[in-house]
C-alpha cells in the first residue's frame, strides 16, 4: 500500500472515529502525549512519517494504531501508570506497527467503513457491532497475532532504547496489565459482566515470556545514568487532574445561555445581552437598548411563590399575577410599580433547591414597556435546572497526587476517600503496589477523589 493511501484510509477511519468516539481534549495532557509520541517518531524507522496523537475519553484499558501513522490510547489505560517510559513502551509499540506495515499485511477483506464500525464496536463493546469479526478492524484493536505483536514489541524496544528511555519499560506495562486483568476478573465474577482485556500480544503475554524478554535485552542497556528518562516528574504533573473512571462529558455550551454550575442552573437570554454576576445578584443589559434584567438569589421560605413576593419583597400589588410552572419548577410572576415613577416593572420568582430566584426587569428611560417585556419573558421561561448529564460530568471523580504520610496504608486511605469494596485495590494499581506493599512517608501517590 502507497503512503498516500496509507493516508487516505487512515484519515477517513479518523474523521469517523471523532464523530463516533469522545476524545479527551485537555490540554495538558494531551500535549504531553503527542510531545512523548513525536519524540518516539523521530527515532522510528519512518522518521520522517506524520503521525498523529489521539487520547480517548474512555475507562477501558486500550491503545492501538490505524493507517496513515494514527495512534489512539484510551484515557484509561494513562490513568493505571505511573511514569512516561511507560506510556513511550505503550507508544511506542503501536509506533511499530505503522512502521512495520502491519495493516498493510493483512488481508483486505473489509471496507473502509466496516473496519471503522468494527473499531468502534470494540472500543465501545456496543451492540451488534462488537460482535462483528472482520478482520482487519478486529486486528487493529485486538491484536495482529503474535508474530506481528511480537515483532512490535522487538521494535518498539528499539526505539525505546533508541530515545533514551530503558526498554524494560515493556515489561512493566505487561505487569500492570497483568495485574488489572487480575482486578477485572475478580469484579467480573461479582458483577457478571466480561472483563476488560488489552489488546494484542500484550493481552497474552505472560510476565516471564522468554521470547519477550529476548527481544527486550537485544534493544540494549542504557547507561545508569539514564534512569532518569523514566521521567516519573513530568508524569505526575500531566496526569494530575486527569478523569478518573466514566466520563460524562458536558455539552458544547450553547451561545447566549448563562450557565451557574455551582448553583446548576441556566437561561437563555436574547442576541446582543451580557450578563455578569456578582456575589447573589446576577444583572444583564442588552446592547444600545434602555433596559435591564436583574436576577436575584434568596433564600426559600415555606411561603407561595405568590406570598413571597409579597410577604419577603414587600409587593402589595401585583398586577396582571399569574403562577406558572416550567420544568418542574414553581413560580408566579407580574408587574409591579417602580419607585422612581417609571413604568411598572416585570417581576418573577421562580423556586428552585433551596433559593428563591428573583427576576426584575425593569426600563431604563423611555417607556416601551412591551417590546422589553417580551425579552424579559424569554430569559423568564427558559430558566431551568443543569442536565443530568451536566450535573454528572460536574461530579466526575479526577485523579490527584498527595504525599503520604507517615503510617498511611492503601487500605485506610481507601476507606477515607469512599471508594468502594474494590477501592484499595484501585489504589494499589495506579500507584504500582499491586497486590501488596505500603507508601513511604513523602511519596508521591495517587489518589481518587
Amino acid at each position: 500500500m502507497s503512503d498516500k493511501k496509507e493516508k487516505e484510509i487512515g484519515k477517513e477511519m479518523y474523521e469517523g472515529i471523532l464523530a463516533e468516539m469522545p476524545i479527551y481534549d485537555e490540554p495538558k495532557l494531551v500535549e504531553y502525549v503527542t510531545k512523548v509520541g513525536n519524540r518516539i517518531a523521530k527515532i522510528s524507522n519512518r522518521p520522517d512519517y506524520d503521525f498523529t496523537f489521539t487520547i480517548i475519553d474512555s475507562p477501558d484499558i486500550n491503545a492501538f494504531a490505524t493507517p496513515g501513522g494514527y495512534i489512539y490510547v484510551n484515557r484509561g489505560l494513562i490513568t493505571y501508570m505511573t511514569s512516561e517510559a511507560q506510556l513511550a513502551a505503550v507508544i511506542a509499540h503501536e509506533i511499530a506497527h505503522v512502521t512495520e506495515d502491519h495493516p498493510a499485511r493483512i488481508e483486505r477483506a473489509s471496507t473502509t467503513n466496516q473496519v471503522l464500525s468494527q473499531i468502534i464496536g470494540f472500543i465501545t463493546q456496543s451492540g451488534d457491532v462488537a460482535e462483528a469479526s472482520a478482520l482487519w478492524g478486529q486486528s487493529m484493536v485486538s491484536g495482529y497475532g503474535r508474530d506481528m505483536e511480537l515483532e512490535a514489541d522487538q521494535v518498539g524496544a528499539q526505539y525505546l532504547f533508541k530515545a533514551g528511555y530503558p526498554p524494560d519499560a515493556m515489561i512493566e506495562v505487561i505487569s500492570i496489565l497483568k495485574d488489572t486483568e487480575r482486578v477485572e476478573k475478580r469484579k467480573a465474577l461479582d458483577t457478571g459482566k466480561k472483563a476488560q482485556n488489552y489488546h494484542g500480544l500484550f493481552a497474552t503475554h505472560p510476565r516471564n515470556d522468554k521470547r519477550l524478554q529476548q527481544v527486550i535485552a537485544e534493544a540494549g542497556d542504557l547507561p545508569q545514568s539514564l534512569d532518569a528518562e523514566k521521567n516519573i516528574v513530568p508524569f505526575r504533573v500531566a496526569t494530575d487532574g486527569v478523569t478518573w473512571g466514566d466520563s460524562v462529558r458536558p455539552p458544547k455550551p450553547k451561545e447566549n445561555r448563562f450557565y451557574q454550575e455551582k448553583l446548576r442552573f441556566r437561561f437563555d437570554y436574547p442576541a446582543g445581552w451580557k450578563f455578569t454576576q456578582q456575589g447573589n445578584t446576577i444583572i444583564g443589559r442588552p446592547e444600545e437598548k434602555p433596559y435591564q434584567m436583574t436576577i436575584e438569589i434568596h433564600q426559600r421560605t415555606k411561603d407561595s411563590p405568590y406570598d413571597f413576593l409579597k410577604n419577603q419583597l414587600g409587593y402589595s400589588l401585583i398586577k396582571k399575577s399569574e403562577a406558572f410552572t416550567q420544568a418542574r419548577l414553581n413560580g408566579h410572576r407580574g408587574f409591579v410599580e417602580s419607585a422612581d415613577g417609571k413604568p411598572d416593572q416585570r417581576i418573577a420568582v421562580i423556586y428552585y433547591s433551596r433559593y428563591a430566584y428573583v427576576f426584575r426587569g425593569e426600563l431604563l428611560e423611555g417607556d416601551n414597556l412591551k417590546a422589553a417585556d417580551e425579552e424579559f419573558n424569554y430569559i423568564i421561561n427558559s430558566f431551568r435546572p443543569l442536565s443530568v448529564r451536566q450535573q454528572q460530568a460536574r461530579d466526575a471523580k479526577t485523579i490527584e497526587y498527595v504525599k503520604a504520610k507517615k503510617g498511611l496504608t492503601f487500605e485506610k486511605l481507601a476507606k477515607y476517600l469512599k471508594l468502594g469494596k474494590y477501592g484499595e485495590d484501585e489504589l494499589r494499581l495506579i500507584n504500582g503496589y499491586y497486590p501488596v506493599g505500603e507508601p513511604d512517608p513523602g511519596e508521591w501517590i495517587k489518589i481518587i477523589r
